[in-house]
């Protein structure tokens, strides 16, 4: 996970407060509870995208021998292969 739970936290404190600023939108439980569902969200987005990461690299990992062979940037591929299998699962990163 890349963000530190200070950072999602603070994310989660702006978002709410961006809600609180629009007449349209009305919580209707405690703002607490739609905070910790925000970080909730927060960090399972997050799990998702390292845990696709770790697919990525497994999978790399059984080709390393053809990435050195013919040079291939191992970098640009996890970039490729995260892409790809994001937009597979209808992810969005």
């Amino acid at each position: 996970m890349r963000l530190k739970p200070e950072k999602i936290d603070d994310l989660a404190h702006k978002i709410i407060a961006e809600f609180k600023q629009q007449p349209e939108v009305l919580l209707r439980v405690d703002e607490n509870e739609v905070l910790h569902e925000i970080k909730s969200i927060i960090t399972m987005d997050l799990k998702r995208e390292d845990d696709l990461e770790e697919e990525v690299r497994e999978i790399l990992q059984k080709h390393m021998k053809r990435v050195y062979r013919d040079d291939i940037s191992y970098v640009e591929l996890v970039r490729k292969a995260k892409k790809q299998l994001a937009r597979e699962r209808g992810l969005i990163l």
